[in-house]
C-alpha cells in the first residue's frame, strides 16, 4: 500500500492557491458575507486552518490507536474554530502554511507499513490513511472551490453594494508578510 505521488503533490501545494483567489480582493471582499447565511472568505479559510489542525489529531490518533471513531467535525461546536477565525486572514494563511508543512513532513516520514493502519469516519466509514488524506484533499478542495466563487462573486454585478468598497492595494503586502 503507498500514497500516489500525485496524492502527495496536491498534499504540499493544493492550499496555496488561496492566495491567489484573494490577492487583488479589497478587505471588505474577504471578510464580508455575500450570502449571510454562508460564511464569508475568511471564515472559509480559518475553517481550512482548523480543520488542518483536526486533521492532523485523527491521523496521529489512527497511527496511536485501533480504528479510532470519528464523528464527523462540526466548527460550530469547536471553540478552537471561533479563536481561529477572529485572527486576521494574513496570520491564518501563515498558520495554515505552517501547520500545512508540519503535516507534509508528518506524512512524507510515515512508515509506509503504518498506510494500513484504519480510522472510521461516521459517514464515510473505514478508511486508512491513503484514503484520509485523499478524503482531506477533496473536502479541501470543496472549500477551495468555495472560495473562489465568493472571490469572483464580489466583483459580480449582483453584489449591490459596491459603490462603497474602496480599493486598498497596500493591503497585499500586508497579507503577503503575514502569510509568508
Amino acid at each position: 500500500m503507498k500514497i500516489h505521488e500525485q496524492t502527495l503533490m496536491r498534499f504540499g501545494n493544493q492550499h496555496k492557491i488561496i492566495k491567489h483567489y484573494i490577492d487583488d480582493l479589497p478587505p471588505e471582499a474577504i471578510y464580508k458575507r455575500l450570502d449571510p447565511p454562508r460564511w464569508s472568505i475568511h471564515e472559509n479559510i480559518a475553517y481550512l486552518c482548523r480543520y488542518q489542525q483536526v486533521f492532523m489529531d485523527r491521523i496521529r490518533l489512527i497511527l496511536d490507536e485501533v480504528t479510532p471513531y470519528f464523528a464527523m467535525y462540526k466548527p460550530d461546536d469547536d471553540p478552537e474554530f471561533r479563536f481561529t477565525a477572529a485572527k486576521t486572514t494574513g496570520s491564518i494563511l501563515h498558520c495554515l502554511y505552517r501547520v500545512r508543512d508540519d503535516l507534509q513532513i508528518m506524512v512524507e516520514d510515515l512508515n509506509p507499513e503504518y498506510f494500513s493502519r484504519m480510522g472510521t469516519h461516521s459517514r464515510l466509514g473505514k478508511m486508512n490513511i491513503p484514503q484520509w488524506i485523499e478524503f482531506f484533499l477533496l473536502h479541501e478542495s470543496n472549500q477551495l472551490f468555495k472560495i473562489f466563487k465568493l472571490s469572483g462573486g464580489f466583483w459580480s454585478t449582483e453584489n449591490s453594494d459596491q459603490q462603497n468598497i474602496i480599493y486598498m492595494p497596500g493591503m497585499n503586502n500586508i497579507i503577503d508578510d503575514l502569510a509568508g
